[in-house]
């Protein structure tokens, strides 16, 4: 949701918590770049995609609170948005989780790539699923075992609800959820469904599913995913993404990483990422990196600063 003063809002519940006597974690992150391409109406230079800022507090051992901005550069420099206002209330039963919320569709995935910073996942960067969404979540976990089912307005957290159907998510995977700072393995699947009023009398749907897998072991992580988005208005058009990835440490400091996207769609074309990631210190990553997007060439160089 987009708002000029949800900056303010979140350093007014800072004040509030500090008032009580209350300690809350904050954190901040944010993506640099400078980017060069040979095409000729490139804007090479140097800027900053996604800044976050983060306000977490435990309330008890069953109740937990978030908020995030997220400054996203994209659409200007002073583009605020709020991308997470939630309650987290753990039950015998399970995680339920209210308010504005991170979607389930591509969190593990993205854990799996492990690079954000350098790019998105491809469900987040195609839209197959907005990234944070409004409405009420549900997460239960046996040993390895994990599932989430989500009940959201389905325009995601920059514009408001328009109309009276829900989004239905549903995610189930085996394995660590995030191979990206641990060793172990996932594989899982994923599935929403989204009715809408094509007219004043039809009602069509939109239907995204996807399978994942990764592991990580010995200075490797490998990923993959399938991707497919459905129109029920549209049967003649399936839009699908395959797309597998990888790095490996030489050390602690040092990374070399590749991704590479299959797609399928109206203009078909395969996205290419290459790259060498390294951090000098804690807090620190910078990432030189080749990129092949289609036709185009381009020479990123990024950066992610994080406390």
């Amino acid at each position: 949701m987009k708002n000029k003063n949800t900056l303010i809002l979140v350093i007014i519940f800072a004040c509030i918590g500090t008032a009580s006597g209350e300690s809350s974690a904050f954190s901040g992150k944010v993506f640099y770049n400078y980017s060069h391409s040979k095409e000729d109406n490139a804007v090479n230079g140097f800027g900053f995609s996604r800044v976050y800022f983060t306000m977490e507090k435990q309330i008890t051992d069953e109740l937990s609170y978030k908020f995030q901005t997220d400054v996203n550069t994209g659409d200007s420099p002073k583009g605020i948005y709020l991308k997470n206002a939630k309650m987290d209330w753990q039950t015998g039963f399970g995680k339920i989780v209210i308010g504005l919320q991170g979607m389930n569709m591509f969190k593990i995935q993205e854990n799996n790539w492990g690079y954000r910073y350098i790019e998105k996942s491809t469900m987040d960067l195609y839209k197959y699923s907005s990234s944070a969404d409004m409405g009420m979540g549900y997460y239960n976990s046996m040993g390895k075992l994990s599932i989430s089912s989500l009940m959201t307005n389905g325009t995601g957290y920059k514009k408001s609800e328009n109309d009276s159907k829900k989004k239905l998510s549903f995610q189930a995977f085996y394995g660590e959820n995030k191979i990206s700072s641990k060793n172990g393995f996932n594989i899982g699947g994923v599935l929403s469904y989204e009715p809408y009023d094509l007219d004043s009398v039809t009602v069509e749907n939109k239907t995204v599913m996807g399978v994942f897998g990764g592991f990580a072991g010995k200075g490797f992580r490998l990923g993959g995913e399938y991707n497919q988005k459905m129109d029920s208005a549209d049967k003649d058009e399936t839009n699908s993404i395959i797309s597998m990835y990888g790095k490996f440490s030489f050390n602690k400091h040092l990374t070399i990483f590749g991704r590479f996207d299959i797609i399928s769609a109206e203009t078909s074309e395969n996205n290419l990422i290459a790259g060498i990631e390294y951090q000098p210190t804690k807090g620190l990553c910078i990432a030189p990196n080749y990129r092949k997007n289609g036709e185009e060439t381009i020479l990123t160089l990024n950066f992610q600063f994080k406390i």
